[in-house]
């Protein structure tokens, strides 16, 4: 397989006292653009542009249909925090980037991110004709922990761009199969139609990236096992609307991590990669009895105390039996 040029050859997007007294970084004017492909998406983006404000009719009435509309929502109401926290997640992305390229592409994404989560808030209520829920704590934990990190750069770019675009767009690919309101699928329709090019740059800027990832790729497979298992317990009070929906939890998050594999797989590997794939497709297959196991996690006041579920995990990734123990039922 081709292996991809990583890191980037001429930092065109840091700021520092060094680029202010001798020029370069964000102070490069040459627009030189090595990473073309990146650079062209940033510039789709532009062409793509829609506005939530004018994007429907928000005084009409949504008339879905009753099967799905709770089911919708419910599952909308999962994802809509999942688009605020990226915007979050895409601006720090923005500011730790070394490529001109790769910083106008996240601040842009962040700009989408925050017309998703508009368009998600003002919409989940016209479905069910009453305001929205809060997030659960499980789905707070899963859009912070899970996504934002502003001292990783890899953790978050992979987490968003590889991992989290392409399992909401799944899900947003579904719902829109059996919407029936017009205006709910031209929503999902302009936000899947971001979210694909979002997927899109992950690919065109993870190599970017790939010595942060190389430096600290325990940490992240450590974050991302827990991350794995506290996404299952996030959505475990969505499995009336996955059935209703007609969508596969598992499958999505069998696509979502060979996506994931697609896009690493043409760096440079490292040594442990096998040790990664099988402990990824143990925690996937033993993601129900976890959710049990996560209760040795907790405090007397049932908050997960993440420093102890990162350490176990992180033992789980260099010893098959703190593995069983993390997933055993």
């Amino acid at each position: 397989m081709k292996r991809r040029a990583v890191g980037v050859a001429r930092d065109t997007a840091s700021f520092s006292w060094r680029h202010v007294v001798f020029g370069g970084g964000v102070f490069d004017t040459s627009g030189d653009h090595p990473n073309k492909k990146g650079w062209e998406i940033f510039e789709l983006g532009q062409r793509s542009f829609w506005a939530v404000p004018t994007a429907i009719a928000w005084d009409a009435p949504v008339r879905e249909d009753p099967k799905y509309a709770e089911p919708i929502a419910a599952m909308l109401s999962f994802l809509c925090p999942g688009e605020k926290a990226a915007v979050t997640g895409a601006s720090y992305i923005s500011g730790l980037v070394r490529s001109e390229e790769a910083k106008f592409y996240f601040v842009e994404q962040a700009l989408e991110e925050a017309k998703h989560y508009d368009a998600l808030r003002r919409l989940i209520p016209k479905i069910t004709g009453r305001p929205m829920d809060p997030p659960s704590p499980w789905v707070r934990l899963l859009y912070s922990f899970g996504v934002v990190d502003r001292d990783d750069v890899a953790f978050m770019m992979g987490n968003i761009n590889i991992i989290g675009e392409h399992l909401a767009n799944q899900i947003f690919h579904k719902i829109n199969h059996v919407a029936k309101d017009e205006s709910v699928r031209k929503i999902l329709a302009l936000i899947g139609k971001d979210e694909s090019r979002h997927i899109g740059a992950g690919q065109r800027f993870f190599p970017e990236v790939y010595p942060e990832f190389k430096a600290r790729r325990a940490q992240i497979l450590a974050k991302n096992v827990a991350t794995t298992i506290i996404l299952a317990c996030a959505a475990y009070d969505l499995v009336g609307p996955l059935r209703v929906l007609d969508i596969d939890l598992s499958k999505i998050m069998d696509a979502m991590y060979q996506h994931y594999e697609d896009v690493t797989g043409s760096l440079p590997p490292f040594p442990e990669h096998a040790l990664r794939d099988a402990i990824v497709g143990m925690v996937r297959r033993g993601t129900p009895r976890v959710i049990k196991t996560l209760e040795k996690s907790t405090d007397e006041n049932g908050h997960v105390e993440l420093r102890r579920f990162v350490h176990a995990c992180e033992e789980a990734i260099t010893s098959p039996r703190a593995l069983r123990d993390l997933l055993a039922a």
